[in-house]
């Protein structure tokens, strides 16, 4: 089969398009043909080996939309050709694999494309505002990189929910922002967050780079409120809060958070911005990258559709 990977770290163009077999698949995994797969961060950190050296050939990814081709031995629920969304394993080649308890159907409405775009973000964002932010109807949200993946579909999620939700970001994404329903959206750029939103947030998610300006979200929180967010250290404060990093956990699936994301993709609730949709060749998985190494807007995405 055809898949795209490396075997030493670097640029963008360390990729290569290699010839491998088709995996096998245990009794409890799918065989996925790829429609389409989701570039993320963490996929451009190990490739440049922010992590750790790369010594052998590496196919990357998680986020693949497809239909089955393979059911395991154990696998119920699905059927040769469903069409499916999975958190798999190595999402750039022609066929992904992935385990039955990480792959969900694809209702009617939603396309390969916006399906694949939503597994990571999707996942994290539900997740923080479920589990980690325990948003509820009423209170206010706060939403720090509210254009971004995680963040304009954590600011979706808690409207959803019933909760006033206010976004922070960039002036040039306020129109953007709006549009998906927040209440409030404050420019960082030309005004202080920390000291417009001050006691405002029963909820602040922190959906910003690396949880940037960690130190607002201790003024915009209420006492004895909740801060979650992607990255950064507990904000020094006098103030009482819950401070929850937002990290892998079984509390809430995978896949139950998937399911509960696309099915609000299909009654039109839920919406993802698509900002590039790159060919299925190595150009187009260098070009991706290339592009998570710049400012962006919007999912990148590498489908067989656009061939």
């Amino acid at each position: 089969m055809k898949a795209f990977g490396y075997d030493h770290n670097g640029a963008s163009d360390v990729f290569e398009e290699y010839d491998v077999p088709t995996p096998t698949i245990s009794d409890d995994q799918i065989l996925i043909q790829t429609k389409a797969f989701n570039l993320n961060n963490f996929e451009k950190s190990m490739r440049a080996g922010e992590y750790k050296a790369t010594t052998r050939q590496v196919i990357p990814g998680r986020d693949v939309a497809g239909v089955v081709a393979k059911l395991g031995a154990d696998v119920t629920g699905f059927q040769i050709g469903d069409r499916v969304v999975a958190y798999g394993h190595g999402a750039y080649a022609e066929y992904p694999y992935a385990t039955a308890a990480r792959t969900v159907k694809i209702p009617e409405g939603v396309s390969f494309a916006e399906a694949a775009g939503i597994v990571t973000p999707g996942i994290t964002a539900y997740k923080a505002v479920y589990y980690f932010g325990e948003v509820k109807a009423g209170q206010t949200v706060v939403v720090c990189g509210a254009s971004g993946g995680v963040g304009s579909l954590a600011a979706q999620l808690a409207i959803n929910l019933g909760a006033t939700v206010i976004g922070i970001g960039a002036s040039k994404n306020e129109a953007y922002v709006k549009s998906l329903g927040v209440d409030e959206y404050v420019s960082y750029n030309k005004q202080d967050p920390g000291l417009v939103l001050a006691n405002r947030a029963d909820v602040v998610i922190n959906s910003a780079l690396n949880g940037a300006d960690s130190d607002s979200d201790a003024r915009i929180v209420k006492e004895k409120g909740i801060i979650t967010t992607v990255g950064g250290d507990e904000p020094l404060s006098n103030k009482q809060f819950q401070f929850k990093p937002i990290m892998p956990t079984k509390a809430i699936s995978d896949a139950e958070a998937l399911t509960a994301l696309l099915k609000l993709m299909a009654d039109k609730k839920l919406l993802i911005r698509i900002g590039y949709q790159l060919p299925f060749t190595v150009a187009g998985v260098i070009q991706g990258h290339e592009l998570l190494s710049k400012k962006h807007d919007g999912r990148i995405i590498v489908t067989t559709d656009a061939e």
